[in-house]
């Protein structure tokens, strides 16, 4: 009881943070304005106020699911800290309409770039989410190739939680004193739990990374840089996976044009205003 009063309390004296990275709206689904360092130097600079905030990474696909299907997700993206444009259409829609400083910013590619930077700083990493095994491979790696402060890993059960999971899982992190917080639930499921309980922390910054423990121990193959740069990198990984992708992508890669499509014939231009 002790503890939840202390990080009320912390939440009613916490500052504005103030984010200097802009942001559009595709479908009232925000998209922060970055590429790959600015949005780590976002958050190394947020990591140094100490207090809990999150961090979505967001494709076309959770984009799109977010628009047509779960409100709570939109809330959940549109009151992260930063929604980092994962995917090449994303970008290059922003580099159509005229926005400045965006690129595509991946999760794996995040979290690789937050590791080197962070690398003998003290900082803390606390890893949630995927198999044991996979955490297991992902401890002895980061061991051999970084100078990180490991604060923990947690791989919890498959399926919904009840409240008590969810409170085991914050009791890890606060007793790891995390301050970078990598979740990896899968999209959908992993931006709407942060933002249900990013507040009950005294600090740390969650970052909802999906599949990316396993695209950065090469258990899942990234698309050659040519994919990536044409913006097909989802073209290679149904290949990869066709059972488990195709019908992720016919449910929403095709909306996901149709929204692009409308935005640059909608002369009111009032869906993503950029501030």
């Amino acid at each position: 009881m002790t503890e939840i009063l202390t990080t009320s309390l912390l939440h009613l004296l916490k500052p504005s943070i103030k984010v200097y990275l802009k942001n559009f709206y595709i479908k009232e689904i925000k998209i922060s304005c970055c590429n790959l360092d600015s949005a780590v130097n976002e958050l190394l600079s947020v990591l140094k106020l100490k207090f809990p905030e999150y961090i979505c990474v967001t494709d076309a696909g959770n984009l799109v699911n977010a628009y047509r299907k779960s409100p709570e997700l939109k809330t959940a993206i549109n009151n992260s800290l930063m929604s980092l444009p994962d995917g090449r259409p994303i970008s290059i829609f922003a580099g159509i309409k005229g926005i400045d400083n965006i690129d595509r910013v991946a999760g794996p590619d995040f979290m690789k770039k937050v590791f080197e930077r962070t690398s003998g700083t003290g900082i803390r990493h606390f890893f949630l989410g995927d198999t044991e095994n996979i955490l297991s491979k992902l401890s002895a790696d980061l061991k051999k190739n970084y100078d990180l402060q490991i604060a923990g890993f947690y791989s919890p059960p498959f399926g919904n939680w009840n409240s008590e999971t969810d409170n085991l899982i914050l009791d890890k992190i606060r007793k790891a004193n995390a301050d970078v917080i990598w979740v990896s639930l899968g999209g959908g499921k992993q931006e709407v739990w942060m933002n249900n309980n990013y507040r009950k922390l005294n600090k740390g910054v969650m970052i909802g990374v999906g599949a990316a423990y396993r695209f950065y121990l090469g258990e899942i193959k990234r698309a050659p840089k040519i994919f990536q740069r044409l913006g097909l990198e989802w073209f290679f990984r149904l290949i990869q996976q066709p059972g488990k992708m195709f019908k992720r992508y016919l449910t929403t890669l095709p909306f996901f044009i149709i929204y692009i499509i409308q935005d640059l014939f909608n002369k009111n231009k009032h869906d993503n205003p950029i501030h």
